[in-house]
């Protein structure tokens, strides 16, 4: 009788399964299990390789993944006119119109999970690559707070909470179409941006939905581990690609060595590492509101990459944060990623004052239309059309720094930085009849792509500035939970009708034109019940 090999047909299952066995049970892992299939035969596995992820027990508690698929209709048409807030800004009609049909432009892009994507809930799909991202929906959900009557903006984020693996990986891109991401977990691009908490603590802090929080907790805690656990250096700061921080064409790195798009370099990103150090404190903030004792890893790592930033990382010759090379000398590239510091909470006030300065330099960042993505004349930049992130203006990032400079007590900043930005959006806009993608360095029009204009009707994520740059900075109508705070600074006739809040009230808050002789303003207010309204004429 012939003797049978092994690895034949006959014997092969379970030989294999024996030494699958055997690998995961001998590699113990401090406070996590294995990924193992114990119902599964290898020798039938399409994967071929070994599911060695390790296991975050915290996912346990992801109640999106098993979440019912939303029959929720979508909003009709009609909504986006009747139901959504109207702005008014006398001799700004321009910016009044690009707000407006800021929300028509969202609302026509509302889609339905399709079937076999394991989506959960409707979404917002900008056409891109026909899948959805972690930046895009979530800014998204930063201006769509003020139509939360019409559509639930937040609930986006449902459909990324609900492809969570069990090791606490999230995508950054998940396709439409098949709901899977779009690079496999080791690619530098397959995370990045990590906003979530920042999203979710926003829209609590307009709607005050505590019970939101508690689900998203544990998500989000699993999460910003598996990202500190595979996407750092040993001195715990953090690396990803031109794809995987959201600014794909950045020239941080040695582009004859490296892909800007696709590669890590070898760099330590200042973008990221801020990101994830903002991401710790909202987490921390979280577990606070939610009334858990926070993970104390967070606070050590706030600790910890504050001061490799404030070390390492600052440069006082540009005035900014920087990259850090392998050798762990800053990278010579002045871009916007640097300005994520002013949101994580890290910049010492006299170097805030250098940063500021900076932003409204036409010589270094200050554009026509808002902020350059690269600092002019650094190498790579491109002064026709910006060519993405090579100096192209995007209001996503625009709306990071007013965020930080609010945050860091340079409100007057915040305002002047937002005005600029809304003001050039609403010219190109009445000029080419749609919100753009990205704008131009240099001049009031849209941004290019190699040559090629940008996408147009990107809203999408550029809607946070006609929409939120416009009502909380420029017109200084601050909405939480507890209220409403108008900081009045503009002397035109301005305001907000037909604002829905939360609690189903409806509001308007209409200043009118500055009085000379009365030197102030008349504001009236009016509201289907009482509202706690706070007016500050600055």
């Amino acid at each position: 009788m012939k003797k049978q090999n092994a690895h034949d047909n006959g014997n092969f299952g379970t030989f294999l399964r024996k030494v699958y066995f055997a690998f995961v049970c001998t590699l113990p892992v401090a406070g996590c299990s294995l990924l193992t299939r114990d119902a599964e035969d290898p020798a039938e596995r399409k994967d071929y390789y070994f599911a060695t992820y390790s296991r975050d027990e915290r996912v346990k508690e992801n109640s999106f993944i098993t979440d019912e698929v939303s029959g929720v209709a979508i909003p009709p048409a009609s909504a986006w006119t009747e139901k959504v807030p109207r702005a008014i800004w006398d001799g700004h009609e321009d910016a009044v119109a690009a707000f407006s049909n800021s929300w028509i432009m969202v609302g026509g892009k509302i889609k339905r999970p399709e079937k076999g994507t394991n989506f959960k809930k409707n979404y917002v799909y900008t056409p891109f690559g026909k899948s959805v991202f972690v930046w895009g929906s979530a800014f998204i959900t930063m201006f769509g707070q003020y139509a939360s009557n019409v559509f639930p903006f937040i609930e986006q984020l449902d459909n990324f909470y609900a492809a969570q693996t069990p090791d606490g990986f999230i995508p950054r891109q998940l396709g439409i179409y098949d709901g899977r991401s779009q690079f496999e977990r080791n690619d530098p691009s397959s995370v990045g941006g990590n906003i979530f908490a920042w999203a979710e603590l926003e829209w609590y802090r307009y709607s005050g939905d505590k019970t939101r929080l508690k689900k998203v907790y544990p998500v989000l805690l699993a999460y910003h581990e598996w990202i500190r656990k595979n996407r750092t250096w040993k001195d715990g700061t953090y690396f990803s690609s031109g794809w995987g921080c959201g600014m794909d064409n950045i020239p941080r790195m040695d582009t004859s060595k490296y892909s800007a798009e696709f590669h890590h370099g070898f760099i330590s990103f200042a973008d990221v590492t801020f990101q994830q150090i903002f991401d710790a404190k909202n987490l921390i903030r979280i577990a606070e509101i939610i009334g858990v004792e926070p993970d104390g890893a967070l606070h050590e790592e706030v600790a910890a990459l504050a001061e490799i930033a404030n070390a390492r990382m600052w440069d006082e010759t540009s005035g900014l944060y920087h990259d850090l090379d392998r050798k762990g000398s800053r990278v010579g590239v002045s871009h916007i990623g640097g300005y994520w510091a002013l949101l994580a909470g890290i910049v010492p006030p006299g170097r805030a004052d250098r940063m500021v300065a900076g932003l409204f330099d036409p010589e270094r960042f200050a554009a026509p239309s808002g902020t350059r993505s690269l600092a002019r004349g650094e190498r790579g930049y491109e002064p026709d059309g910006g060519n993405y992130w090579r100096g192209g203006v995007w209001c996503i990032t625009d709306w990071a720094i007013v965020r930080g400079l609010d945050a860091c007590g340079r409100k007057e900043y915040a305002h002047n930085l937002a005005k600029r930005h809304v003001l050039a959006v609403a010219k190109v806009f009445s000029e080419t009849g749609t919100i753009w993608e990205s704008y131009d360095p240099e001049r009031l029009t849209h941004g290019k792509l190699y040559g090629s204009p940008v996408r147009r009707d990107f809203v999408g994520f550029s809607g946070v500035t006609p929409v939120s740059m416009l009502i909380r900075d420029v017109f200084g109508i601050d909405v939480s939970r507890e209220g409403i705070v108008w900081n009045v600074r503009l002397k035109e006739r301005h305001g907000i009708e037909n604002l829905t809040l939360p609690d189903g009230n409806v509001v308007s808050l209409v200043c009118e034109k500055y009085d000379p002789a009365r030197k102030g303003s008349r504001v009236r207010i009016t509201s289907q019940r009482p509202v706690n309204v706070k007016v500050n004429e600055l």
